[in-house]
């Protein structure tokens, strides 16, 4: 079967940071990823130096890799290019977006006045700091689909991504 889509993303808060179960689904099904859409496969999840140990490679990005981590990093948003070291070896970013956590506030207000996403009491850690990686995972991937001529798909795996759903809906991302 070939696939549809030529490029595919898969987002998880659990991509280099075990926290539950959805860590062992994305890893389990890395290697069959990898042989279905090979280096066009890529995993994103969040930078937290002490988890990414051991478990992500970094390297150097290619382009268009490179050039949408520059324009990124002007909007607060930081990207480290590597492969997860689970089976297939998928190409992996992780985003650092603790400078990116200063919009928090006017994504959540963006989330309620496109979606009625109630955000009001939320704590941090319980809640915000998903919704503003997600929301950069989401700028990557758009990034990423508009500079391409091939179909683009993306996977957001639990409520923990689903910022970065709303938000490719919200700007009419080239990604199914």
């Amino acid at each position: 079967m070939e696939p549809k889509a030529t490029f595919c993303f898969e987002v998880s808060w659990e991509v280099c940071n075990k926290v539950g179960g959805i860590y062992t689904v994305v890893k389990s099904k890395a290697g069959q990823m990898m042989e279905y859409y090979g280096s066009n496969y890529f995993v994103i999840g969040p930078y937290f130096v002490k988890k990414a140990y051991g478990e992500f490679e970094e390297a150097t990005p290619p382009e268009p890799f490179k050039s949408i981590f520059a324009d990124l990093s002007q909007q607060g948003i930081d990207c480290h290019y590597g492969n997860w070291a689970v089976a297939g070896g998928p190409g992996c970013i992780l985003i650092d977006f603790s400078r990116f956590a200063s919009q928090k506030d006017a994504i959540k207000g963006t989330l309620w006045d496109k979606y009625r996403v109630d955000s009001l009491g939320t704590q941090y850690y319980d809640y915000d700091e998903t919704v503003v990686w997600s929301t950069a995972a989401a700028k990557l991937i758009e990034a990423f689909a508009k500079k391409q001529d091939k179909p683009v798909v993306a996977q957001f795996h639990e409520w923990l991504a689903g910022a970065g759903l709303l938000y490719c809906r919200m700007n009419n991302a080239p990604v199914a």
